[in-house]
């Protein structure tokens, strides 16, 4: 269910042994916590601002494609070339928003867990079952802070890697199919594009991949 996750804290021993296995003298034990946080779902706020950023994005690519400013297609040789500059324009929009990123939200709720588990480890005698309890409620709002700034930001690069598109003709479905396809509009195909250049580097490195080396044999 969204925003239902289980927050575990532990203590945990960093043990010196000499040997595997062999006892360990009480005084030789250092106790911190341990903070195990179930991934949360991002909430309707962050969800809803997120697709609102591609609906920008997409208003905007449409108005550049309405008012005939748009670049000429841009036609790559190959497949490879393809989603090799599919790769190169999502790297590009990575480091154009990355100073920008320590405005999203998030940053708030982690530097508090970050001081609440601090202040717990400081304690001479060691964490409290109320410093546990603490944490615990901490990091669960963490948890879901990072899932509002994953969304968020996922919506922002999405949207303006559509205007991007847009602007500078280059179309993913188009330079796939061919320069003479016309199976969608153009501003339809920036948003495909804008997308998957939101999705990030990764996954498009994995598909990149996956299109070189073909299906996976069966055993």
């Amino acid at each position: 269910m969204q925003g239902q996750a289980s927050t575990t804290v532990e203590v945990e021993s960093a043990r010196n042994s000499t040997a595997a296995g062999a006892a360990t003298p009480r005084a030789d034990q250092e106790s911190g916590l341990t903070v195990v946080a179930a991934s949360q779902q991002a909430g309707p706020g962050a969800v809803v601002a997120g697709f609102g950023l591609i609906a920008a994005g997409a208003v905007a690519a449409w108005a550049i494609w309405r008012s005939g400013i748009s670049a000429a297609k841009i036609q790559p040789e190959d497949s490879t070339a393809v989603f090799l500059t599919l790769l190169v324009f999502a790297a590009a929009v990575e480091r154009i928003l990355e100073p920008f990123s320590r405005w999203l939200p998030g940053r708030k709720a982690e530097a508090a867990l970050a001081r609440t588990v601090a202040e717990a480890d400081a304690r001479p005698d060691g964490p409290t079952d109320a410093d546990r309890e603490a944490v615990a409620a901490v990091s669960a709002t963490a948890a879901r802070a990072k899932a509002n700034r994953t969304i968020v930001a996922w919506g922002l690069a999405s949207g303006l890697a559509t205007v991007a598109s847009s602007a500078g003709g280059f179309y993913i479905l188009h330079a796939v199919a061919g320069g003479d396809w016309n199976g969608v509009a153009i501003w339809i195909d920036a948003i495909v594009t804008g997308v998957m250049v939101g999705s990030g580097t990764k996954p498009l490195h994995d598909l990149i991949n996956r299109v070189q080396n073909g299906p996976p044999s069966a055993a």
